[in-house]
């Protein structure tokens, strides 16, 4: 069996402060274009911060943007939210499904956050050896699930966000939504699978398993 973890608003939860980056870093170009950029981070939760940063800079401020661009904003971007991520701790419910699915599901990360930066975000918390493989940007969640898709095995997607769930059931991977404070409307859909704490993440899974 796949389990396969989105990471902001599931495994950390960074999601508001990622949020709050969005802000911060278009607040130079007034109160309006960051309110958008805000806005629209929110509208793409689980999207890579560069297709983001790319569609603000075209779309919202109307600029011929350069790699240069994108590269100042993502520096802005990492200073913002570093400090703050590393102080956050996993769900102790969380650390003890990890050990005790260890060698017997096969376990990944899939998120929009930077390859790099992910694999050294997990390693500072401790978390990477528990995961078969980790998956960032800028490769995007379709290509991740193809990749872990090719062993044959069941999947379910734990996730925070609408787009992440349009794309599993695309994919016909089974969906839990992980209740956070920033998907409150979402939550309110009557067919969807959803925990609001690992505590009952086994018993979610169970429960999928013998659907």
């Amino acid at each position: 069996m796949n389990i396969i973890f989105d990471f902001d608003g599931v495994v950390i939860n960074s999601h508001k402060v990622k949020t709050l980056a969005f802000s911060y870093i278009f607040r130079t170009y007034g109160k309006n274009v960051a309110l958008r950029a805000r806005k629209f981070h929110l509208d793409n939760i689980g999207r890579s911060r560069y297709y983001k940063f790319k569609y603000i800079l075209k779309n919202i401020l109307k600029l011929k943007y350069t790699q240069k661009h994108i590269l100042k904003l993502d520096k802005k971007f990492d200073y913002f939210i570093e400090k703050k991520i590393e102080k956050m701790k996993p769900s102790e419910h969380l650390i003890k499904f990890l050990k005790n699915s260890k060698g017997i599901k096969n376990m990944y990360i899939s998120t929009g956050t930077p390859q790099k930066k992910i694999i050294k975000i997990l390693k500072k918390k401790k978390l990477f050896e528990y995961f078969n493989k980790v998956f960032g940007s800028p490769k995007t969640k379709i290509y991740h699930i193809n990749q872990i898709k090719k062993n044959n095995e069941k999947c379910i997607f734990i996730g925070d966000s609408y787009k992440n769930f349009k794309k599993k059931k695309k994919k016909k991977i089974q969906f839990i939504l992980k209740i956070n404070s920033e998907n409150i409307f979402f939550r309110k859909k009557n067919n969807l699978s959803r925990i609001h704490s690992f505590k009952f993440l086994e018993k979610k899974i169970n429960s999928k398993l013998s659907i």
